[in-house]
């Protein structure tokens, strides 16, 4: 036997056992090497394919009768051609075909992170879906404080409550990391429907008020966790924070960071209920802190709805309204900044005051009404919109402007006779 023909028969013996390996290995029949592989081999041996195919179409034509139909090597030929290529068909045609549950097993990961918990047997961590939060009503918020969820993890809720600084394996960090990212994100979904005609800034103060250090750590110590935190001994959660100490920082962001670890314990702890528990708790906690709040938005948009018909759908901020009502040729409304060291009750952030001032009708900066806001955009607005409530006033300068309006079209007449 010559050296070529060994090689030859190597070649084809191991094309072979590679074909095998495609119809035994389901995982390599689905991977994109072997859907390569199997491209090239039909890209190899398509055109003795289509000479097969092309003289079998001949003799087939010219044939009379099925005894007549004799294709002698180009049988041979295509029984070869079958055999070797029949793999790599079956490899393209499986490629859109879902695949069984038993030709690919499911990789069950058993988690062993501490967070997630032994328990859980899982990684997969609930997600809100659209029909998981639902809008504040004004109606259905009560005063009183909602029960406190259970975490149903026993090692969950020890991490939930372990300081990093005690040097253990184990801490809320984690579980503060998670926790804070849905309470951000359950605190944005309540407001964004419940507020659907505020503005990005205003959503912002809003969620601010919520999920701050100030109001975590109080909910904290409503619900009695400090009797449930393992702490180091230079900490005293039990004690009320003072007034001007350095510590008083360190053992309220603690608290709010421990307040967070329970949420994401809550959550983690039941994988079927817990997220759903935990929106109904907060939406209630919440809801007793903006209460007044989505009272005004509800009020709002009565107002709105109330509208006759073929009034502007889309309301005008306040101050293109003012201009509108009172603003003619020759008349301005400027809006200045105005000394002030007022700070919001809620944030405890210093607070914009702006003036209104208008000039025109015979007169020279009257200061119309006053605005306070976190921004002075929002301060000037604010201006704006307490000039509108005045209605006396806005009646006054509306009658102003429309005899003005009135004199100069009775001279432009008059100029025109002349």
């Amino acid at each position: 036997m010559s050296k070529r023909h060994n090689t030859s028969s190597v070649d084809n013996w191991a094309k072979r056992q590679q074909i095998d390996d495609f119809r035994n290995d389901t995982e390599f029949v689905n991977s994109v090497e072997t859907t390569s592989q199997a491209l090239a081999l039909l890209a190899e041996q398509a055109d003795e394919l289509v000479d097969c195919l092309q003289s079998l179409k001949r003799q087939f034509s010219q044939s009379t009768t099925l005894t007549d139909f004799q294709i002698g090597n180009t049988n041979s030929n295509l029984s070869r051609l079958t055999r070797r290529l029949l793999p790599s068909f079956q490899i393209i045609g499986s490629i859109d075909e879902p695949i069984a549950e038993t030709a690919r097993p499911l990789a069950k990961k058993t988690s062993t992170d501490p967070v997630l918990g032994a328990a859980q047997g899982s990684s997969n961590i609930p997600v809100l879906s659209p029909t998981s939060v639902t809008p504040w009503i004004s109606s259905d918020i009560s005063q009183e404080w909602p029960p406190l969820p259970p975490i149903l993890d026993p090692k969950l809720a020890e991490e939930a409550f372990t300081h990093p600084g005690l040097g253990m394996d184990f801490s809320y960090e984690r579980l503060e990391w998670l926790g804070d990212a849905y309470l951000e994100l359950i605190a944005s979904s309540l407001i964004h429907q419940t507020f659907p005609k505020l503005r990005s800034g205003p959503l912002s103060q809003f969620r601010e008020r919520l999920i701050r250090n100030v109001t975590l750590a109080e909910y904290f110590r409503y619900y009695g966790m400090e009797r449930r935190a393992k702490i180091p001994d230079h900490f005293d959660l039990s004690k009320g924070l003072g007034r001007g100490r350095s510590k008083d920082k360190d053992i309220l962001k603690t608290q709010a960071d421990m307040f967070e670890a329970y949420v994401a314990a809550v959550i983690l702890s039941d994988p079927q209920e817990g997220l759903v528990k935990v929106v109904e708790w907060l939406k209630a906690l919440w809801g007793r802190a903006i209460k007044e709040d989505v009272e005004k938005a509800e009020a709002a948009k009565r107002r709105r709805e109330a509208q006759p018909a073929g009034v502007e759908a889309t309301e005008k901020n306040s101050k293109q309204r003012l201009s509108v009502k009172i603003v003619t040729k020759g008349v301005t409304i400027d809006y200045k900044d105005l000394p002030g060291e007022k700070r919001d009750k809620h944030l405890k952030l210093p607070l914009y005051t702006v003036g209104a001032y208008l000039t025109g009708y015979g007169e020279v900066g009257r200061l119309l009404a006053v605005g306070t806001a976190l921004s002075k955009k929002e301060a000037g607005q604010k201006a704006a919109e307490a000039a509108l409530q005045n209605k006396r006033l806005i009646q006054a300068y509306e009658e102003k402007k429309r005899q003005y309006i009135q004199a100069r079209d009775d001279n432009t007449f008059v100029d025109s006779l002349f």
